[in-house]
């Protein structure tokens, strides 16, 4: 069987899911939209999460917005991610409201620098973009290794967000891809990844130390690209 070029496999699908956005006309994006955030605010890991980590949506993805403004109703924190210059790595900063957010990298409005760094997420959920997921708690993303990065080191629950016409059943992927928790899509819910629970207790790994060691793994002659 011929290997498969990655990479190729990769912007060959996000290829295909630009086109069914572009194509998808704005009242049904909107519907979806409004679908997937009422599933969303519907969930008892919103209700518990303190903190909301979220991106900050632009043209061609699912909209966020009205999900920021329902959090700091509810008296939740609203984290939303600054990309480090000169790295393929991203903060997330928290914000009090719109304003505290300015056009930055790649023309995504980011929190300002000044503001502070989000540090403890055992209790956050986090809202991860995608082009295409699948069933299994896989994506497809932007193709920077952003995210992945971000989640190695994240502890609480990690939520993709997606129209129902960019999931597949199953996606090809590197080995430092990182999976979601759950799948939100206008059409249901799915849980991805069930929590396995161990008969050991072990002590929990501190952001830094996973972070450290997703770096190191990634450094050992690894090919795959990271989304």
């Amino acid at each position: 069987m011929p290997k498969i070029d990655l990479r190729l496999y990769k912007n060959e699908i996000r290829s295909q899911m630009r086109k069914i956005r572009r194509e998808m006309p704005p009242e049904v994006a909107q519907k979806k939209d409004k679908a997937i955030y009422e599933r969303l605010i519907s969930m008892e890991q919103y209700r518990r999460a303190k903190t909301v980590v979220v991106y900050v949506s632009k043209e061609l993805e699912v909209d966020t917005r009205r999900l920021m403004e329902k959090a700091w109703a509810d008296g939740k924190k609203v984290a939303a991610p600054r990309c480090v210059e000169n790295t393929r790595k991203m903060n997330m900063h928290l914000i009090r409201n719109m304003e505290d957010l300015k056009d930055g990298a790649y023309g995504i409005l980011e929190p300002e620098a000044s503001l502070p760094i989000l540090e403890n997420t055992k209790d956050a959920v986090c809202i991860v973009p995608a082009f295409c997921n699948d069933y299994r708690g896989y994506r497809v993303g932007y193709g920077g290794g952003y995210y992945d990065r971000y989640l190695s080191g994240f502890d609480g629950v990690k939520i993709g967000v997606n129209y129902s016409d960019c999931v597949r059943p199953r996606l090809m992927g590197g080995r430092y891809d990182v999976p979601i928790d759950i799948l939100v899509t206008d059409r249901y819910i799915r849980r991805c990844c069930p929590i396995k629970h161990s008969a050991k207790i072990r002590k929990p790994m501190n952001r830094g130390r996973k972070e450290k060691q997703y770096e190191e793994r990634k450094g050992q002659g690894r090919t795959e690209p990271l989304l």
